[in-house]
């Protein structure tokens, strides 16, 4: 009896010491929003993060509703997202535990080149919305629920115009990232909302461009949120402040900064 005892208590010792091993070893998970990788950063700063940290990191890059709602469940260590509202609501429900802003670029308003809805005079990123309402012009949204998809409802809830309104065909949600929006916007010619990084990186401009940029309702965030460890065992504390002073150091911003398409910047540190 004595020897069954002794055995089922090295049994699970060892299945502990293989948990714990498999823990130290289970990849670093950072969810991040689709911008930061249709934009190309994620490709500059995760391998310099890899190589000073030690960490082996898994990037998966959502828009960032689906981040958000995807790390309640503790499915990652670290998120990468850009909307504040979104974030405010997570970090309030207990689900995070450190809020870093850690850079900042701008939304742009593109469209065909001839600006059907005359929106290059309007006196806001509202007022453009309403004359592509207004003009029976095409807009295509990300509808999926992302960052950049929050930041147009929010103008839309500005407007006196409801999305729903458009002519049926006119208003054209994707369900998808940046760069497969912006594709259907130009095969459409039509308007849309991006953020200014990955429309600078973006290859298959056509005939649209930059009609409408430069203000106060387009401003872009992105901050860096460390998933409740206390929630999560699997989850740990220690790897996820490694992360985020990396992000807080120099040598970050400083890769944020260099980061440029055609020699201009595209993001800029906010620490």
């Amino acid at each position: 009896m004595k020897i069954k005892y002794l055995f089922l208590c090295a049994v699970i010792v060892a299945a502990f010491s293989y948990l714990l091993l498999a823990q130290d070893e289970r990849p670093f998970t950072l969810m991040a929003t689709t911008t930061t990788q249709d934009s190309g950063l994620l490709g500059i700063l995760i391998p310099e993060l890899e190589k000073d940290t030690g960490l082996d990191i898994n990037v998966i890059a959502f828009g960032t509703g689906k981040v958000l709602r995807s790390a309640m469940d503790g499915n990652s260590d670290l998120i990468f997202v850009h909307d504040p509202y979104g974030e405010q609501i997570f970090m309030d429900q207990g689900h995070g535990t450190k809020r870093i802003p850690i850079m900042r670029n701008d939304f742009v308003i593109v469209g065909p080149s001839a600006d059907p809805a005359n929106i290059k005079n309007s006196l806001d990123a509202v007022q453009a919305f309403e004359a592509i309402f207004k003009s029976n012009s095409f807009f295509v949204s990300r509808g999926d629920d992302s960052g950049t998809h929050k930041a147009e409802l929010r103008i839309w809830q500005k407007s006196t115009i409801n999305p729903d309104q458009f002519i049926p065909g006119n208003y054209m949600p994707t369900g998808a990232g940046m760069g497969r929006s912006l594709n259907i916007a130009v095969e459409k010619s039509a308007y849309i909302l991006s953020d200014h990084a990955t429309w600078l990186t973006f290859q298959n401009k056509d005939d649209l461009s930059v009609l409408y940029e430069n203000d106060v309702h387009l401003k872009n965030i992105y901050s860096i949120i460390s998933v409740n460890a206390d929630r999560h065992s699997h989850i740990s504390a220690e790897k996820q402040n490694i992360v985020i002073n990396w992000f807080l150091s120099n040598k970050s911003k400083q890769l944020i900064e260099d980061f440029k398409n055609k020699g201009k910047q595209l993001y800029f540190p906010l620490n």
